[in-house]
């Protein structure tokens, strides 16, 4: 009867600790007067930056005298942005935020007793690891690297010097840290949304929809299955986020752009969701971002070619930079170089089109910090024509080493004009632009044009072209020629693996920092996706390529993937 007592009495304490109720939590401490909102404001500067509350760097040591800076080696880096932690190599940062701090740590100990029979028993020990921690203790963990139980702590953990107004501002926060149960989320289900904008067409909003409505159809089925004798054992092993219901909703965006926001901060206040999962639009994805930014909503990979470009965003997950990464690979390549005596010049064309800019806005931007100036950049307006007369006067004027041309469809007739003319200088173009008049470029021009190729040559790609297929269940009737279905299914895929991770930890700064955290990931059209802390472009390559000769050319390979 005393163990059946004792083994109830540690369920409810374990119980406890994993919904997250504070069994020692003090009340939060005031800061020199500031109220909740700024003590969060400067508490989360102080956890995410580094910076104290007087904007100076919070110092310490690690490895006892080493001194660091955390506007470098600032909490998140090592306990991610939602505060339950992480692993890098051999070192593991526990959780930080206050459910886990203010609460008893326990370390579950299994003793598989087999038997001769059939009959099996799992009995589990709960081994303490430490106790709760005060305010009082957690500020001497943070200054002098001493757990609640009194024991050091890994000499990679900084020891800190702050005050003791700056001590409880960060107190503050991690008490709040990941404490509140997201929108879109209960103890059964989980609601996300997808988008698509009226300009997509019926072709490419079927390709990605039937993905994620297979997503959500295997969702209800392994739940079902879930309940059977011959399923049970194996979903055991598993984590229990997938079988809670998802749902799906379509927000379809009409009309200008303009207007997006205010349709989405509808969406959203009807019907408040977890996460985006993926969406497509032809037009530029920054309205969307910026929603997403304002209201601390993951994205995941949406399939846009007009990325918003940010190096201090957090809430989008793309799946590259789409055309200004073009330009970078483009720019990064012809600076690496060998150039003539006279010195290299450059002339970009640029159709003023979203994705004309876009790649120039990466060329101009990549080739400047490489330290180069000598360029020349003539925009065309959509009534400019660009035929081969006009390419040879910009020829003629500007007298290039090399000429870039960022535009579409006329670009093709224009190089098959200028095809007879010698002693043309070096040429680069868009294969995502040009689309399939890429292959026919003229035979006399092949040895002269260089190509960026954001995907895999087709030949290596055949390995990849079924996996769009086990979601689609053979739906789509044409072909995926513009890759939606592909990518949703990398999309589904690296979603499922950040459900998993995320345990049952409904956050959705945990979900990034999950998804942050996974192995390289090897996946249709791209050649790699790569993950990073922070990092929100998860295909960090392009390859630059040539037309071999003969009527059936192949991409030769200039480059290797990754060229930057």
């Amino acid at each position: 009867m005393m163990r059946q007592l004792t083994l109830m009495l540690h369920g409810i304490i374990i119980l406890l600790t994993l919904c997250g109720f504070a069994l020692a939590e003090e009340s939060s401490p005031k800061a020199g007067g500031d109220d909740a909102a700024e003590i969060q404001r400067l508490g989360q500067r102080m956890y995410r930056d580094g910076l104290l509350a007087d904007g100076t760097p919070l110092l310490g040591k690690i490895k006892g005298d080493v001194s660091i800076d955390s506007t470098i080696f600032s909490c998140a880096n090592c306990h991610a942005r939602s505060g339950l932690g992480s692993v890098e190599g051999q070192i593991a940062s526990p959780p930080v935020n206050g459910a886990s701090l203010f609460n008893p740590s326990y370390l579950f100990k299994d003793q598989i007793k087999n038997s001769i029979s059939k009959n099996r028993g799992v009995v589990r020990n709960v081994v303490p690891l430490r106790p709760a921690y005060t305010d009082a203790t957690l500020a001497e963990a943070i200054l002098g690297g001493v757990d609640s139980n009194g024991r050091a702590l890994s000499p990679v953990m900084p020891r800190y010097d702050m005050d003791d107004r700056n001590m409880q501002i960060l107190i503050s926060y991690l008490k709040d840290l990941s404490s509140a149960v997201p929108p879109g989320v209960t103890d059964t289900s989980l609601k996300f949304a997808t988008i698509v904008t009226e300009d997509v067409s019926p072709a490419d909003r079927r390709a990605m929809l039937a993905s994620i409505e297979t997503l959500v159809t295997i969702n209800q089925q392994t739940k079902t299955q879930r309940k059977l004798p011959q399923f049970a054992k194996m979903f055991r092993m598993l984590d229990n986020a997938f079988f809670r219901d998802i749902s799906v909703s379509t927000w379809e965006l009409k009309g200008d752009p303009a207007t997006w926001r205010a349709q989405l901060e509808a969406y959203y206040q009807k019907e408040p969701v977890f996460a985006l999962l993926g969406g497509i639009s032809n037009q530029s994805w920054q309205p969307i971002h910026d929603f997403c930014e304002t209201n601390k909503i993951p994205c995941l990979f949406p399939i846009t070619d007009l990325p918003v470009i940010s190096n201090s965003d957090w809430y989008t997950f793309y799946a590259s930079k789409g055309y200004y990464q073009e330009g970078e690979t483009a720019a990064r390549f012809l600076a690496g170089q060998e150039t003539e005596a006279g010195g290299r010049k450059i002339l970009q064309i640029v159709r003023s089109t979203p994705q004309g800019k876009a790649l120039a806005a990466g060329f101009t931007a990549t080739w400047r910090d490489d330290g180069h100036n000598e360029m020349k950049t003539v925009t065309l307006t959509a009534e400019q024509k660009l035929d081969g007369e006009s390419v040879k006067e910009l020829l003629h004027q500007h007298q290039p080493t090399t000429v870039i041309i960022w535009s579409g469809e006329d670009v093709l007739p224009a190089l098959t004009e200028i095809a007879a003319e010698t002693d043309l200088p070096g040429m680069v173009v868009s294969s995502r632009y040009m689309g399939s008049d890429v292959m026919s470029i003229p035979e006399a021009l092949r040895s002269k044009v260089l190509i960026t190729l954001p995907f895999r040559p087709p030949e290596a790609e055949a390995g990849f072209a079924g996996y769009a297929d086990i979601l689609s269940f053979g739906k789509l009737k044409q072909p995926d020629t513009k890759r939606v279905a592909s990518r949703t299914f990398s999309m589904i895929h690296i979603f499922l693996l950040g459900l998993k991770e995320i345990k049952q930890n409904f956050y959705r700064d945990t979900l990034l920092d999950v998804i942050g955290m996974i192995p390289d990931q090897y996946l249709p059209d791209f050649v790699r996706y790569s993950f990073g802390p922070g990092q929100r472009y998860a295909s960090k390559g392009c390859f630059i390529v040539q037309l071999d000769q003969g009527e059936a050319p192949r991409l030769i390979k200039k480059s290797d993937w990754v060229v930057y």
